[in-house]
């Protein structure tokens, strides 16, 4: 067993979410005790390993998967065929052209519904239940939204899918299909010196200024970004599920305030050497990590201070004993076009348990 060390630093949100895609991409592709976690070190590294598994063999599970997920059959090939769609928007977008009628939205349903029986009972290939992880993870328009009768749909989506929709543009076609095209169309080589840092080919924007590339999709600021790391970090979506409500925007893991259609921050746990998928997943969902951030000053402002008193040393408490050694707080900046705001995460604020 060898070491996969990730391009990237301890600030850049998407460097904890490429971490966490690439542990569940290897984990669907059947290796075993897959680990990931920040080096102890001044200038820490994200380090993700599996047994039997060096650096070529992460690589070359990368390009499988890719590849897999541009089959015909994929998920992330399927369009909504009807009004007001007409092909033009994928099924499981969670933030599409908003349907005008019962009927369009009993034809999206029928379609998503469709799309997952096929990945419940028809899915053959190794791996396919991560699919089902980043599908829930996504969320879904919310056809039982309104709010004094003005339909809002947006709100059953992921806080943390932040693709632009200029021009009716969407999260699965307009991003996701890309990279992995970009990604399939690869060597392992390529695929494991842009995971690594010691490459950097954003595709996508190959002759444009980095300012102008959004591979990233909001997890970083607008910069050139290797579409190989871009790819591992859209699938960490899947570790922050979602909790649909009808009272009020769906709840997605790690936003401040909880609940808020337009959070203000996102927040992460940081764990020190190797921890399983699973123990990451935990505590990226729990209500103590965000409890753990509401009293830095980052945060503070944003939760209501007697809240945030009473919680946070038995949070701190939890956080500790389940080994996380730190958090950090991403500010959300918001764009200010009205028709198509950008969202995107600033520079992490790194604060250690005590």
């Amino acid at each position: 067993m060898t070491e996969m060390i990730l391009g990237g630093q301890i600030t850049s949100a998407l460097t904890t979410f490429a971490g966490l895609g690439l542990a569940l991409i290897l984990e669907g592709d059947g290796a075993e005790h897959v680990r990931l976690g920040w080096t102890d070190a001044a200038e820490p590294r994200m380090v993700v390993t599996a047994d039997r598994y060096d650096d070529d063999a992460i690589s070359a599970a990368i390009h499988r998967h890719a590849t897999a997920c541009l089959a015909a059959d994929s998920w992330i090939g399927r369009d909504l065929q009807s009004q007001p769609w007409k092909g033009g928007s994928a099924v499981f977008s969670p933030r599409v052209k908003a349907p005008k009628s019962v009927d369009h939205w009993q034809s999206l349903q029928a379609e998503r519904l469709q799309g997952i029986d096929h990945e419940l009972y028809d899915g053959s290939e190794p791996g396919y239940g991560i699919d089902l992880e980043l599908i829930g993870a996504l969320g879904e328009p919310a056809y039982w939204r309104f709010v004094s009768n003005d339909p809002r749909p947006d709100e059953g989506a992921s806080r943390w899918e932040m693709k632009t929709r200029n021009q009716g543009q969407d999260f699965v076609t307009n991003r996701l299909r890309r990279l992995a095209r970009f990604v399939a169309d690869r060597d392992v080589t390529s695929i494991c010196t842009g995971l690594s840092g010691k490459t950097l080919k954003d595709e996508a924007y190959e002759g444009k200024r980095s300012d102008e590339s959004r591979t990233a999709t909001g997890l970083t600021p607008p910069r050139f970004t290797d579409s190989a790391l871009a790819w591992c970090a859209l699938w960490g979506i899947s570790c922050f599920p979602v909790i649909h409500r009808t009272t009020g925007a769906s709840v997605t893991a790690g936003a401040v305030p909880i609940g808020r259609f337009t959070p203000k921050h996102l927040v992460l746990p940081v764990f020190v050497g190797p921890h399983s998928l699973d123990r990451w997943r935990v505590v990226v969902a729990s209500e103590q990590v965000v409890q753990a951030a509401a009293s830095t000053a980052e945060v503070a402002a944003d939760v209501p201070s007697a809240d945030a008193l009473a919680a946070e040393v038995p949070a701190r408490a939890w956080l500790t004993a389940h080994g996380v050694r730190a958090v950090i707080t991403f500010r959300v900046h918001v764009s200010d076009n009205s028709k198509a705001p950008e969202r995107s995460l600033g520079i992490g604020r790194l604060e250690v348990m005590s």
